[in-house]
């Protein structure tokens, strides 16, 4: 975000508006979205923007987990979920 934020500071803001109108349709429904490359965990894409958004489900509570950009190289990354 902070790349966008250098170019047009309205950019960032509406990157920021569909990241949280994404966490919100995962909240609601959280299986809709693909398991993620990492177990235990799903994950969404906001394609635009080039962001994958990892969360976890724990129960009937949705955590987001990480904020990656699709462009870096995720084999070196790994989140740590939040513990049971």
């Amino acid at each position: 975000m902070d790349h966008l934020e250098g170019i047009d500071p309205r950019l960032t803001d509406r990157a920021l508006a569909e990241s949280e109108a994404l966490s919100s349709r995962a909240g609601a429904g959280p299986f809709r979205f693909r398991p993620s490359r990492w177990r235990g965990l799903r994950e969404a894409s906001l394609v635009r923007w080039r962001k994958i958004i990892v969360f976890q489900v724990l129960g009937d509570e949705v955590i987001i987990i990480s904020f990656y950009d699709a462009r870096q190289d995720l084999a070196g990354v790994q989140p740590v979920p939040e513990s049971n």
